[in-house]
């Protein structure tokens, strides 16, 4: 069939103003709907049950993907319409490496630009260790307080996690103690350390305990007394009744003269001197020499722990008054305390 001449005439200005009629088309709409790009931030799966039988040294950050589309159907997209997957059956061999992931796009009116198809991830094999959990004070006890003793309940945990870095691990909880003047007791975290002492992080490894505990956690019992120190102190005699008529006390004596008192600092601190048991002077008609013993508190010891008194008794010159109770010796100072 034969087109008529009108149709025919000018075909080349037709087509091009078919053309620009399009490209004028198009401007007006891209004008109010321009083409865009959008970025979206996708987590990446990595349970330990995936990644059996092998365990991920590190955690894998997220992969960022670019979707195009126009401005209206990027403002209408929803992330969750971008489904990203990770082959980790791919994994033979612990190490770094890449492991193969598909991004899979749910939304028909946007398009994925250039998605990734690898991820890096390192892994290592599975292993359990029995690691002995070890006591670290952060603060010390108040000044005259010491630490005597530590323990935990229980005394080891058990780590699972990537085989190269549970050689050497340590296993370490922390109590602070600067309030403490007595025993306590805390549940506390136990943090894992390598051999050159730096902290580990927790993704990929797993701290088991006995039932009864939070998981990660032990019993940490920390013994606290007063700080033991020693220091020389002055003896003082004591002396109970009197002398027999007719005589009296001319001086009383003792050796040594100090003794060394152990205990305590604060007790020590209060200790002017050191008593003895009691000297009976009753009915002494000449000079006489006792061993007493030293009188300490309780929670302090004296060596020696005995002294000897030697009371000097002597006649009374005619017309001396009766023999009255002879008071107890005036107590010498005490030396300074020992270094």
């Amino acid at each position: 069939m034969r087109l008529p001449a009108f149709a025919t005439r000018n075909l080349r200005l037709k087509a091009l103003a078919a053309a620009l009629a399009t490209v004028i088309w198009a401007g007006a709409v891209y004008a109010s709907n321009p083409p865009d790009t959008r970025s979206v931030t996708l987590a990446v799966p990595q349970d330990d049950a995936q990644v059996s039988p092998y365990v991920l040294v590190h955690h894998i950050g997220d992969l960022v993907v670019r979707v195009a589309g126009t401005r209206e159907h990027l403002s209408a997209f929803l992330p969750n319409d971008i489904v990203l997957s990770v082959n980790y059956k791919a994994i033979t061999h612990p190490g770094l490496q890449q492991v193969p992931v598909s991004v899979v796009n749910n939304d028909r009116d946007v398009i994925l630009d250039n998605p990734p198809t690898t991820v890096a991830a390192e892994v290592d094999h599975r292993a359990s260790a029995t690691v002995p959990v070890t006591v670290v004070v952060s603060t010390t006890p108040p000044q005259g307080y010491v630490v005597t003793d530590t323990s935990t309940d229980p005394s080891t945990v058990t780590v699972i996690g990537p085989q190269n870095q549970l050689a050497g691990v340590q296993a370490r909880a922390t109590i602070d103690l600067g309030n403490s003047k007595t025993t306590v007791q805390a549940d506390e975290t136990v943090r894992l350390f390598d051999r050159a002492g730096q902290q580990l992080g927790s993704f990929g490894i797993t701290i088991l305990t006995i039932p009864g505990h939070t998981q990660g956690t032990v019993q940490v019992n920390v013994s606290v007394a007063a700080s033991l120190t020693s220091r020389a102190s002055a003896v003082l005699p004591r002396v109970v009744g009197t002398v027999a008529p007719g005589h009296q006390v001319a001086g009383i004596t003792q050796s040594p003269l100090t003794v060394v008192v152990n205990g305590p600092q604060d007790l020590l601190n209060t200790l002017d001197s050191i008593p003895t048991q009691p000297v009976s002077l009753n009915g002494l008609q000449t000079s006489r020499t006792f061993t007493v013993q030293i009188v300490t508190p309780a929670g302090v010891t004296a060596t020696p722990g005995t002294v000897t008194v030697t009371v000097t008794v002597v006649a009374a010159p005619l017309g001396t008054p009766a023999a009255t109770p002879v008071p107890s010796a005036s107590p010498t100072p005490s030396p300074s305390p020992t270094p």
